[in-house]
């Protein structure tokens, strides 16, 4: 039987070979050289490696040959280019993410990595073969966001959300040489839009070490923390709270104390006109390790002001806001759960009566006064509103008792001396000099308060159809670091933010200024174009 299997094997491998040597091969075939294609960085000037600050730009121009030739921007060639950048290391922690950083042979782009180390990649791909020739080059970036002057805005190309400018230049962070602006840094660095307009950007100093702080942005619509030094989402808003409330409708995000006493310092958020604080300790070098609790509590509040007294150094206080319904002040004790009410306050002493004034709060900053300083106990101005009559109040919370019969210390009418008072759209108020700046059309005029003369005009924009948008004196509400002289031209210089509505463009002047008059130095000055309509503006902490 196997005989037979076998014999039946060979019989077919015979046949197939039979038919093999009778097929003849008739296939016609045309062959063709590939195109060759060569990247050249000999004599470009192109590195083997590049070490840049963030928002650098870099520029690669490699040769290219095709076939042989060297390829210039006007030849037709069918060859299209991809640069990107990535991550050269991977594993935990590591960034993932490939960006696109351009499509042409040379790249020339501003590079906005937070900092790293990463490869920067050109791939020349043939467009009817497939075929693809690389080159690579090291690049390690290293942040420059650890100071400066924080502009806030909402974006012109994209209503309804906000963003953040940092200016560096000699005036605004110190030991820089340089003068930059950074403009949309959220969208930049996140990947995505800030809904809401602006309300207010901050940075509170929790910690000494480099790093270990957030910016708190926020909008009409939310609250983010940002990286001090990068910028990156930390915090959304549910991560601010130990148990977040259901509706995000922010009018205020501010700080209390001036950071002189450890542990009685903490953050406010004014939020769905609930007032929420967290009480921090400052830290030589721990960061943020507390949260919102639950919010304060009370009797007969009213529509809460968009303000909080951000300066009281002593304990009697844990929050002092303002109710706008009911023209009165209103406090927490510190670490207290309720909104209490002042005590009865002497009319024949008190300039003005905190539990009625019978105006409403308009605008406000703290500024001059018991002392200056390491202290830093400075009084609250405060432009308040009685129908058409604009009035200048100045309280003091930063050292008195709940129980103080004379909190309200002086009152100044302005309507009939302050020109274009009842237009004011910005505020800012000295720490070293008896003056207040306020902005109305485009124009910022200085109030002499004490003199009793009539407010001049200090600046006018350009042109008259930019609007005073923001004003803000160089301070920080930080006394220790205030008293250490780490804010730089502090209570010497002058931001003026303006919005020109015909051109949809923002503009940033900076001046210096005599901080006992207020006076500007027009000499010399730094200007900015911001791609929106500013709100607000605040330095940026830094251990310089």
């Amino acid at each position: 039987m196997m005989k037979k299997y076998f014999s039946i094997v060979l019989s077919v491998m015979a046949a197939s070979l039979s038919l093999v040597g009778c097929y003849e091969d008739k296939g016609n075939y045309d062959y063709r050289e590939l195109d060759v294609v060569t990247i050249d960085t000999v004599e470009t000037g192109i590195q083997s490696a590049y070490s840049l600050m963030r928002f650098d730009h870099l520029r690669l121009a490699p040769k290219i040959y095709f076939n042989g030739e060297l390829v210039d921007d006007n030849q037709k060639v069918p060859l299209d280019y991809q640069w990107t950048i990535f991550s050269s290391v991977s594993g935990s922690g590591a960034n993932s993410v490939i960006d696109t950083i351009g499509d042409s042979r040379v790249l020339d782009t501003v590079i906005s990595r937070t900092a790293g180390s990463y490869l920067v990649q050109l791939v020349a791909k043939h467009r009817q073969t497939g075929v693809c020739q690389f080159f690579r080059v090291p690049v390690s970036v290293s942040e420059v966001l650890d100071g400066g002057w924080m502009v806030f805005y909402e974006r012109t190309d994209h209503p309804g959300t906000s963003d953040l400018a940092l200016i560096h230049n000699p005036w605004t962070k110190k030991n820089v040489v340089y003068d930059r602006i950074y403009t949309n840094l959220y969208e930049t660095t996140n990947g995505e839009l800030l809904e809401g307009k602006p309300v207010r950007c901050l940075d509170i100093a929790v910690s000494m070490a480099a790093g270990n702080n957030y910016v708190g942005l926020c909008t009409d619509r939310t609250l983010v923390g940002v990286s001090e030094n990068a910028i990156e989402k930390a915090l959304q808003f549910k991560d601010f709270f130990h148990e977040a409330p259901a509706t995000e409708a922010p009018i205020w995000y501010g700080e209390h104390g001036s950071g002189v006493m450890s542990g009685q310092s903490s953050e406010v958020l004014i939020n769905d006109n609930q007032v929420y604080t967290n009480t921090y300790v400052f830290s030589a070098a721990e960061g943020r390790t507390t949260r919102f609790s639950v919010a304060k509590f009370g009797d007969e509040i009213g529509q809460l002001a968009p303000w909080n007294a951000e300066i009281p150094n002593t304990l009697n206080y844990g929050v002092v806001v303002y109710d706008q319904t009911n023209h009165r002040f209103r406090y927490s004790a510190y670490n207290g759960a309720r909104l209490e009410y002042f005590g009865p306050q002497d009319m024949k002493q008190a300039a003005f009566d905190i539990n009625n004034t019978g105006m409403e709060l308009l605008l406000a900053d703290w500024g001059r006064g018991s002392s200056q300083g390491n202290g830093l106990r400075p009084f609250d101005y405060l432009l308040m509103g009685k129908g058409q009559q604009r009035y200048l109040a100045v309280a003091n919370f930063s050292s008195s008792a709940p129980t103080d019969s004379v909190i309200g210390l002086a009152l100044y009418p302005l309507t009939d001396i302050c020109p274009l008072i009842a237009s004011a759209t910005t505020f800012a108020a000295s720490h070293v000099g008896s003056f207040v700046y306020y902005g109305a059309g485009p124009s910022v005029y200085n109030l002499a308060y004490d003199s009793g003369l009539p407010a001049t005009e200090a600046w006018r924009a350009p042109s008259d159809d930019e609007v005073v948008t923001c004003v803000r004196i160089m301070k920080y509400y930080h006394g220790t670091i205030y008293g250490l002289g780490l804010v730089p031209q502090a209570d010497n210089m002058v931001h003026i933010a303006t919005w020109n509505e015909k051109t949809q463009e923002g503009h940033v002047y900076q001046y210096l200024i005599n901080p006992a008059s207020g006076i500007l130095d027009t000499d010399h000055h730094y200007e900015y174009m911001v791609p929106g309509r500013v709100k607000d503006m605040a330095w940026k902490f830094t251990m310089q």
